[in-house]
């Protein structure tokens, strides 16, 4: 078919699919219409077919990222579909167009589900419609056909050896029939000496094997080229590939099934663990960044084993509620796609259970507004959880959200007081109870019933910071945690009258100490130690780690200092010495000199050039010195070797203690501070303490729902028509009121809250 010919046919009407029935298209793939220009592909050509789900009909499903190009709104690549009556014309994205003459060159033409082809993108009752049997679609494919995009040579190699591995059969061994006993086989690799049975000692000697004939080969740069294509971080995928009772992953002309992926990330973490337990040199930082970046990158890889394994093992899939957080919560890791923002819910219903209430109340329309999709979202997740307002983070990409409804499309921290997505680590708002909550309102409004606490009076100026350029891993920034720390000491000294009243057996000393311990991360570390360790033994731990930490940000403070007074620019003023040659003579004696011993004038004048030039000298050699010192240092750090596991003797030479410095316990509690990134300490007018988001602001309210875990801090609209009416601000801790005390406070009365 010419070019000309193209252009003249008609563009393909789709005919309604009835919404009555559980009817969707699939694609049959013809013979592609040759090109005018030799050399070059010519048109995908098709041929549309209705089926219903439950008919039995034998099909594949294909998987792919749209990628579509910054800019560009509307497919732009032509397609012909074959009607019975004639030639129709439809246009594609290039990445599916790629897609499909890869299937059509590998002879995989006949029915397939294409979502951009069998679904009226133009359409949004019927993409309604279509979206809610996805999840059926998908089940009853035969399998799923993973197009992650175009090869490149280390991806080609990074297939060729994860075939080489798996043909071995030892990976499939410990991940199949003995994958009950496969962490102490794991243990047994690590540490060889460890005693094993039989049958893990062959696993243990084969896995050795496999690490000693291909650790050295296994491709880093090929995995992280097949992880970063976009296919991994799209989060349609997740339901597209885990659905389906088999999948066939294919990038250029190379493809592995889903176990052989899946024995590849499992081959890589025993090897590069092995590799890291017996690295007893230092190594250049870009080697160790590679090599913990490839951890970073199965993430989405991670996501589905997790989700094939609750589908088609333990037959235990989750609620919407949590797949929800689990899959828009992305914490440090990059967020994950979608094209609209309405799938970040409509994406997920296909992997929640069937008999979940929250999917059953999840109306699917994409007529809707986004900011309508999310705050109906958020009051049916609010009445399974008053933690839900958690997740309200600044700054909201999706303008005009209420304040209380999370908004999904950005990125978003697990909260503060949690250690993970399920397991918060306060009680404050006391038994969970029915959520006492209701939505009202053309603008919707939250109401919902709580305890204030009491009005924030001050507000702190320090907060915690990570390290601007890490090594390997992400670390806190000592020179700021030294200085929270020291805001810290003065905030709890100024609220030591007050815990005192609430707690007369402790002396102002030990009161004032704990404040200090439990405001550096929010309680965190001093609920971990005192539980783990007892309360004067983890108190004790606890005051030595916060020790190391203040020293080490005080040296470097003090180094900052040095390094800055010697500027060229502040020696003078540093060393306070004033030359004589800044203070000359007067003019009558310079003239009296100069008149009466002209040379004596002479000598006078040379001997201030001579010392002016040799003090300049000096200061430039001084001032250039530690600049030279200073950049290198700065530069071994950023580029230099290092060595994971730095000896006791290096890091008692700064000053500090090796037994705390290098202990597991240092590492708890600078994750914990960094969890605290970008909080402020605030102090009530009742002489509480706590720490709260970094936007609130004096005025502010601390309040505690029933039923939540931890504080929350309200601002109060302004104006008469706005009273008793607040905008969420964000998550707080106040010391003391973390395990339900404030219901045993005498003064303290439950109230509405209206947020808007």
């Amino acid at each position: 078919m010419s070019l000309l010919d193209f252009k003249t046919l008609e563009p393909y009407e789709y005919s309604p699919l009835s919404p009555a029935k559980r009817v969707f298209r699939l694609v049959q793939l013809l013979p592609p219409k040759p090109s005018i220009i030799p050399g070059t592909f010519g048109t995908i050509s098709i041929r549309l077919l209705e089926a219903d789900i439950d008919a039995g009909v034998r099909y594949d499903a294909l998987s792919y990222s749209w990628n579509v190009p910054a800019g560009q709104s509307e497919p732009n690549q032509q397609i012909i579909i074959e009607t019975d009556d004639d030639s129709r014309k439809l246009y594609i994205f290039p990445a599916l167009e790629n897609a499909l003459f890869h299937l059509v060159s590998q002879k995989i033409t006949d029915r397939i589900f294409i979502d951009q082809i069998s679904i009226n993108q133009k359409d949004n009752n019927e993409k309604s419609h279509q979206v809610s049997l996805m999840q059926d679609i998908y089940m009853n494919s035969a399998r799923t056909l993973v197009w992650l995009g175009p090869a490149t040579r280390a991806s080609d190699r990074y297939f060729d050896v994860v075939r080489d591995i798996c043909s071995e059969g030892v990976l499939c061994r410990v991940m199949g029939p003995r994958v009950s006993q496969f962490m102490h086989v794991f243990d047994a690799v690590m540490d060889p000496t460890l005693p094993v049975d039989e049958e893990q000692r062959e696993d243990r000697d084969d896995l050795l094997d496999l690490i000693a004939r291909y650790g050295d080969r296994f491709p880093l740069r090929g995995f992280a080229d097949v992880l970063d294509q976009n296919w991994f971080n799209r989060l349609w995928i997740i339901q597209e590939a885990c659905l389906a009772p088999s999948v066939m992953f294919m990038c250029g002309k190379k493809s592995l099934c889903f176990d052989c992926f899946r024995s590849s990330a499992l081959f890589y973490s025993i090897y590069n663990t092995h590799w890291v337990r017996n690295l007893d040199k230092a190594v250049p930082q870009r080697v160790l960044r590679e090599r913990e970046a490839l951890f970073g990158k199965m993430g989405g890889l991670n996501r589905i084993f997790q989700e094939r394994k609750a589908i088609h093992q333990t037959m235990k899939r989750r609620g919407l509620h949590y797949l929800i957080l689990k899959y828009n919560v992305n914490h440090h890791l990059k967020k994950i796609g979608a094209s609209m923002e309405q799938d970040r819910i409509f994406g997920l219903l296909g992997l929640a259970a069937d008999d979940d209430a929250v999917k059953r109340r999840v109306r699917v329309d994409y007529n809707d507004k986004v900011i309508q999709i999310y705050s109906e979202i958020a009051e049916i997740l609010l009445q399974e959880s008053i933690d839900i307002l958690l997740f309200n983070q600044h700054p909201k990409r999706t303008q005009g959200l209420p304040s209380w409804a999370p908004d999904w499309a950005m990125d978003l921290s697990i909260p503060v007081g949690y250690v993970a997505l399920e397991e918060p680590t306060s009680n404050a708002g006391g038994p969970v109870a029915e959520a006492p909550i209701r939505v009202e309102g053309e603008e919707p409004q939250l109401h919902i019933k709580g305890i204030l606490v009491d009005e924030i009076q001050e507000v702190g100026q320090r907060l915690h910071q990570a390290e601007s350029e890490t090594q390997v891993y992400e670390q806190i920034d000592y020179r700021s945690a030294k200085l929270f720390f020291d805001e810290v000491s003065l905030f709890a000294r100024g609220a030591v009258a007050t815990s005192q009243s609430r707690d007369l057996s402790l002396s102002a000393a030990a009161v004032e100490l704990g404040m200090q311990l439990r405001l550096c991360d929010s309680g965190l570390s001093y609920r971990h130690f005192t539980r783990s360790l007892g309360a004067v033994a983890g108190i004790e731990r606890l005051q030595a780690l916060h020790r190391a930490i203040h020293t080490l940000g005080a040296r470097l403070i003090r180094s900052d200092e040095t390094i800055e007074s010697y500027h060229i620019t502040r020696i003078y003023r540093t060393i306070g010495i004033v030359p004589w040659y800044w203070q000359p003579m007067s003019e009558m004696e310079s003239l009296r000199t100069c008149a009466l011993n002209p040379v004596l004038a002479g000598k006078i004048a040379g001997q201030g050039i001579r010392d002016f030039v040799l003090d300049m000298a000096g200061l430039c050699v001084a001032s250039a010195r530690v600049w030279y010192a200073s950049k290198v240092l700065t530069l071994r750090r950023r580029f230099g070797r290092i060595k994971l596991r730095p000896s006791p003797e290096s890091v008692e030479k700064v000053g500090l203690n090796a037994d705390v410095s290098l202990s597991p316990d240092m590492s708890v509690f600078t994750s914990n501070m960094l969890k605290n990134r970008g909080r402020k300490l605030y102090r009530t007018t009742a002489g509480y303490v706590g720490l709260g988001p970094e936007n609130m602001r004096a005025g502010d309210s601390v309040v505690i729902f029933r039923g939540g875990t931890t504080p929350h801090v309200l601002r109060k609209l302004d104006g008469r028509s706005q009273e008793n009416k607040f905008e969420y601000a964000g998550e707080a801790y106040c010391d003391g009121f973390m395990d339900g005390e404030i219901f045993r406070h005498e003064t303290k009365r439950e109230e509405a809250f209206v947020l808007v």
